[in-house]
């Protein structure tokens, strides 16, 4: 389960509306809810607020936040190299 801090952790990463970024992501794995549909930006609202837990979706949210992340950084050394002296 997702709690708060984690939440706003992730938000911090993925933005304010980070379902939007999660959803493509979870089709192209083509991790999908029970009736094998597309999760929606609630049912994942639900999972990040922790109201319901579903451990496939978090570990995938998970994997979102450690790529971002690491993208984030390699943008950052990037520009630290280039735009040093």
């Amino acid at each position: 389960m997702i709690t708060e801090s984690e939440k706003d952790i992730i938000v911090q990463i993925l933005g304010k509306h980070p379902s939007r970024v999660i959803i493509p992501v979870l089709n192209e794995k083509q991790v999908f809810n029970k009736k094998g549909e597309s999760y929606s930006p609630k049912s994942i609202q639900n999972i990040l607020n922790g109201i319901t837990e579903n451990h496939t979706v978090e570990k995938e949210i998970l994997e979102i936040v450690e790529t971002k992340k690491a993208e984030k950084n390699s943008l950052k050394n990037f520009k630290k190299q280039v735009l040093s002296n």
